[in-house]
């Protein structure tokens, strides 16, 4: 399908001269604005930014000629007047002027790239390979001149420290990286690797406050130098038509567009090009609009298309001379927005005559109370009856998917983490699945949660590992705990125990931790191994306890493995059985798919992938051949993110996984 380019040309000024404030440090277009890669370039506008983060101390400011922030002691003139789109941004308080005011790191000043002042801008690149990366910037001094580049939370070593010694005191185009041995930066030193083609979140964060920021251009080109303003920007908007497609499936079907509908005086405008009629959540909660059925007499399927959105859930009614005939709410999304057959509404053979007023009412939706869905939606289909569902299940291919760079939301319920893994049995999974675990906790900030942690819990040696090879295994596990603890950081408090080797003081210190129980305080024991352990403690516990105790499962192979107790014996200690889905369907996967971490610069996620590896080059078990499986962590990512209490993850995915360390990473160098 040909992807249609439009110029993306915004009247700066004019949208300024709606505002109510001066704070100009909101975005200005619309978090689905994409920007086009063609031929292997693309530019970008630095006022087009889609969100800021890690703004607290530093934020970019918008400047033009009707917009002129004056904060903190930002001495210099605008300097507008030569700025691409006679806009550019500045980040502000700008407190350090010259080399003798006080340098404060964290503050006014930031070696470490994504610590803080972060720009977000969306770029759907069609042609992978290496980007240099040019930046427009104007300086005025030596304090004023640094930035920092990354993609999708990742600022790789080559996007780091951006340079600018020359063109003092005009708009200058730069791509050097500054060095210990070169000062001013290197040339051809500045760039992004983009490894297949998709959309992508550029991002700028602060070296310098007080730097101005015009405009940037990514090139495959490393011969090529930017003049002028250089590059115009094009964007890529959704502008493939569902609602047409879904429209054209049966030749019979009769369709009332959203063209078809008065837009003015309603409160809906128009949206993504005239795709889609929408709500501007900050000037209005609902809207309404109504044209008349100019079809023949006759009973129809209506087919009311619809977009499901991220925000939050947006609600739509639908009138037929003021009756109500029914009312629809698009399900959440994990997209920003989604079109497709869940997102439609159908009421089967509706009595309809020529003249009958359509009515559309629509309230929008909000899933945190702070950003809103705009209740979008595309039309209405008048399809022959009983053919309606035929229409809302049209196969769709053509809709453009906006990848977002948001790890899951980390929202575990009240309670301590027990884990009881194995790891010395046939399947060397655990190696993974135990390095990922403790990552993800300290990385989330729960590491104080875990209260106990044992290993090799299978008492009973099968004939299908040998002696030695066991022995191997429970070496291998005490030191994928050990060496991960250590490395991660924040887990002195706890002995990590081999529970076949010291099966009494495991046994001791899982029931220590089932009698501190309380209602306030249960206990979530992952069962990432046999149930024996798990049952003895429980035998050695307080009964009474045994009501504040959650055990997580995922696999009946651990279940039903017990040499000592079976599954069900557990359930009837009383305790309360938390089943989620097999975790093996999405993380135990091609061992390419963690290139990302052996790759990686930082030695934290190289150590993970290195134990991963391991269980994959096993030489007793053929079944990890080629896989990275990180299985019974996605019981930790599940509890990290809600468990059954806040509506938690519970199929997890290595990107979730990859999300959540790449974020505690670039923060935590």
């Amino acid at each position: 399908m040909k992807i249609k380019l439009v110029s993306f040309l915004l009247i700066v000024s004019s949208l300024f001269l709606n505002a109510q404030s001066t704070k100009f440090n909101t975005p200005i277009v619309d978090n689905e604005v994409i920007f086009q890669e063609n031929n292997g370039m693309v530019a970008v506008e630095a006022e087009y930014f889609n969100k800021q983060s890690n703004s607290e101390l530093r934020q970019w400011y918008i400047t033009s000629k009707n917009a002129v922030s004056n904060l903190g002691s930002d001495e210099d003139a605008p300097h507008h007047i030569n700025a691409s789109n006679n806009t550019y941004i500045e980040i502000l308080p700008d407190t350090r002027i010259t080399h003798s005011d006080k340098l404060v790191q964290g503050e006014n000043f930031s070696n470490k790239a994504g610590e803080m002042g972060i720009l977000h801008y969306k770029v759907r690149f069609s042609n992978p390979g290496r980007y240099y990366v040019w930046v427009r910037a104007f300086s005025i001094g030596s304090e004023d001149n640094g930035l920092h580049v990354g993609l999708n939370g990742e600022w790789p070593e080559h996007g780091q420290r951006m340079q600018w010694c020359e063109g003092k005191n005009k708009w200058t185009w730069e791509s050097k990286q500054r060095t210990k041995e070169v000062h001013c930066g290197l040339p051809k030193e500045i760039y992004l690797d983009i490894d297949k083609a998709g959309t992508y979140d550029i991002q700028f964060s602060m070296r310098e406050d007080g730097f101005e920021f015009d405009k940037f251009i990514l090139t495959k080109d490393s011969t090529y130098t930017p003049k002028g303003e250089g590059l115009k920007v094009t964007t890529l908007w959704p502008l493939q038509s569902y609602y047409k497609q879904i429209a054209a499936s049966n030749i019979e079907n009769k369709t009332l567009p959203i063209d078809d509908f008065p837009i003015k005086g309603t409160g809906f405008y128009k949206h993504a090009g005239g795709k889609w009629l929408g709500i501007n959540p900050n000037k209005q909660k609902e809207a309404q609009t109504t044209t008349p059925f100019t079809f023949k007499n006759g009973n129809y399927d209506l087919v009311f298309v619809a977009v499901g959105e991220n925000d939050g859930q947006s609600e739509f009614t639908i009138k037929i001379n003021d009756k109500k005939l029914g009312t629809f709410k698009p399900p959440l999304t994990k997209d920003l927005f989604e079109e497709g057959e869940s997102n439609n509404a159908l009421w089967e053979n509706i009595k309809f005559k020529k003249g009958d007023k359509i009515t559309v009412i629509a309230k929008i939706g909000s899933a945190d109370g702070k950003e809103w869905a705009r209740a979008r939606w595309s039309g209405i289909i008048f399809a022959p009856v009983g053919k309606g569902k035929d229409v809302i299940k049209t196969p769709y291919n053509g809709a453009l998917k906006v990848l977002p760079n948001t790890k899951p939301e980390i929202n575990a319920p009240k309670g301590r983490i027990a884990v009881v893994a194995d790891g010395n049995s046939p399947d060397p999974d655990d190696l993974g699945g135990t390095a990922i675990t403790l990552a993800l906790l300290r990385a989330t900030g729960l590491e104080n949660t875990l209260v106990h942690y044992s290993h090799s819990c299978d008492i009973v040696r099968v004939n299908r590992i040998s002696e030695k090879a066991e022995m191997e295994r429970h070496a291998l596990m005490q030191s994928v705990c050990d060496v991960t603890a250590r490395r991660w950081g924040g887990f002195d408090g706890i002995k990590f125990l081999d529970a076949k080797w010291n099966i009494d003081e495991t046994i001791k210190d899982l029931a220590k931790a089932i009698n501190a129980s309380t209602a306030e305080d249960p206990l979530w024991i992952i069962e990432a191994g046999e149930p024996d352990i798990i049952g003895f403690a429980l035998d050695a516990s307080s009964k009474d306890k045994h009501k504040h105790v959650k055990v997580i499962t995922h696999h009946p192979a651990n279940d039903d493995a017990g040499d000592f107790y079976t599954w069900q014996q557990i359930l009837d200690f009383g305790v309360e059985e938390v089943r989620i889905p097999d975790q093996n369907i999405k993380l135990k996967v091609n061992i390419a798919e963690w290139d990302w971490a052996r790759d990686h610069s930082d030695p934290r996620l190289q150590q993970v992938w290195l134990y991963g590896k391991m269980a994959e080059v096993d030489d007793v078990v053929k079944f990890q051949k080629g896989k990275w499986d990180c299985s019974d962590a996605g019981m930790i990512l599940y509890w990290i993110t809600g468990a059954n209490t806040k509506n938690g993850l519970k199929q997890g995915t290595v990107k979730d996984v990859k999300a959540i360390l790449l974020d505690y990473i670039s923060g935590n160098n």
